[in-house]
């Protein structure tokens, strides 16, 4: 059996960039839910500070992730947007309950 994989991305928008990193990740957000390893891959924006976005994802397995990473979309928004970034911090959560 094998078991979802469930990364949490957090990308930081370098002030006067949110905007534009938004739109960017909505267009990967499209993309990206069109994968056939993609089961959930929703974006959020801090309510407070317009500058961190946070993206809750679940992928079938580490195939289907590798898969994504690989797919012309995902280097596309790194290359775009990078420079108006100030990071990505990935977690890789396990299901506890």
């Amino acid at each position: 059996m094998t078991t979802a994989l469930t990364p949490v991305a957090t990308i930081k928008a370098l002030p006067g960039h949110a905007e534009a990193v938004a739109a960017g990740l909505q267009r990967l957000v499209t993309a990206t839910c069109a994968e056939p390893g993609c089961l959930q891959y929703a974006l959020h924006r801090n309510k407070l500070d317009p500058h961190p976005f946070v993206m809750n994802e679940q992928w079938r397995d580490a195939e289907a992730l590798d898969q994504h990473r690989a797919a012309p979309h995902f280097p596309y928004f790194t290359n775009a947007f990078g420079e108006r970034l100030t990071g990505i911090d990935l977690l890789s959560l396990q299901p506890l309950a």
